[in-house]
């Protein structure tokens, strides 16, 4: 039986450890959302917004997008350039046919953009169109692209750029570069069907985590 002294005891030690509940747990703050390390602050974040079933292959712009209809494929290989990177993401973004990426030309929340998870033959393939070029600006037209995957955290590969693209140039090579000896863009070749669809491919090799 329990005297008034001892339920004064535990009522007072309850009331503490409610208090303490509240301090640690109702306290903290609303979880967000924050970049890879990877990335810079304002960059878009593919893996914050990623659905949660993805496939090897994805349809970009919605039905009625204007633009001409383009197809990328290629794999994707871990940084022996052999070995299939089985389960990496990754992640395509551009501009619509007019050079921007939503009404606001918002390059953080781009409109047009699409995920992919490699499988065990490491292919990918976006359906997608041209994007057009920054208006008033000299940068060719390109696709950005990310991967990100188990243990490798989310970050940016080179662009895309086309062989065709009139404003590719020794200059905008050199700006691409950014300061290093490569530019940090990967020309590919394009070419259209006589169904009216462009088509390229490009093999992407992983760079090793330091």
């Amino acid at each position: 039986m329990q005297t008034p002294f001892a339920r004064r005891q535990l009522n007072r030690i309850g009331f503490l450890a409610t208090l303490f509940f509240v301090a640690v747990c109702g306290a903290q703050p609303e979880k967000k959302t924050s970049y890879p390390s990877t990335l810079s602050g304002g960059a878009p974040c593919g893996s914050c917004t990623a659905p949660d079933k993805l496939s090897w292959k994805t349809m970009i712009p919605p039905e009625n997008e204007k633009g001409e209809p383009l197809i990328i494929t290629g794999k994707v290989f871990q940084p022996d350039g052999k070995t299939p990177a089985e389960g990496m993401v990754l992640w395509v973004y551009h501009t619509d046919v007019t050079g921007y990426y939503n009404e606001k030309d918002d390059a953080s929340h781009p409109r047009l953009n699409g995920w992919m998870k490699v499988g065990a033959d490491g292919k990918y393939e976006f359906r997608t169109i041209r994007p057009g070029a920054y208006p008033h600006r000299t940068t060719p037209a390109h696709i950005h692209a990310h991967v990100y995957g188990p243990g490798y955290s989310e970050r940016s590969i080179e662009d895309y750029w086309f062989k065709d693209d009139p404003r590719i140039n020794e200059k905008e090579l050199k700006s691409a570069s950014n300061g290093t000896d490569h530019p940090f863009v990967v020309v590919i070749e394009v070419k259209r069907g006589s169904d009216g669809v462009w088509r390229g491919e490009r093999d992407i090799t992983l760079k090793a985590v330091k």
